[in-house]
């Protein structure tokens, strides 16, 4: 299995460690997405939904351990960047094309309180309270803070009655 880089051939590492703590050390290189995310959700314990595999390769390297949730980071870090988006819900994990935005049945509605244990790059539905301001003038505070990298781009729905702004976003988000 290697794959052409630099007019060198180079072989593909595709290696997912559990360390001893329970977490997992990446070590990929060249690595085809599909064998990449087949592997990760056998490891995570996650049934992995995907009708189709990103483009590409995966290559990254790290000696620091991560948990399932800091490990969809980090994929989710590089994901972003070609359009697509892992989204745990319960114990599925979908590959989520972008292209067309953000597929909202699909993102999960977490409480305020949860955000701050979402992955900075991880998909969510949150309903932000509007106290003290007016909502076009949350709404004005809010729109340049969200997402906008490649095909994905925050979204944000006023709900006048409730005081509430629904923003659909990486948990990372500005916002």
């Amino acid at each position: 299995n290697s794959s052409k880089a630099s007019g060198k051939n180079v072989a593909a590492t595709t290696s997912l460690k559990t360390a001893d703590n329970g977490k997992l050390l990446f070590n990929f290189r060249y690595a085809p997405w599909k064998e990449v995310l087949e592997l990760f959700a056998e490891k995570a314990g996650l049934s992995l939904v995907m009708d189709a595999p990103p483009p590409g390769t995966f290559n990254y390297q790290d000696d620091k351990a991560y948990d399932i949730a800091d490990a969809i980071d980090v994929l989710n870090s590089v994901l972003l960047t070609r359009d697509y988006a892992l989204v745990r819900r319960d114990r599925m994990l979908m590959v989520v094309s972008l292209k067309d935005g953000i597929p909202p049945n699909l993102i999960p509605s977490i409480p305020l309180s949860d955000l701050p244990n979402r992955g900075k790059y991880e998909l969510v539905c949150v309903a932000f309270p509007i106290n003290k301001l007016g909502m076009d003038e949350a709404t004005a505070i809010v729109k340049p803070l969200l997402t906008m990298q490649g095909a994905l781009q925050g979204t944000m729905v006023p709900l006048p009655q409730a005081h509430e702004l629904l923003i659909t976003d990486t948990g990372g988000a500005g916002v």
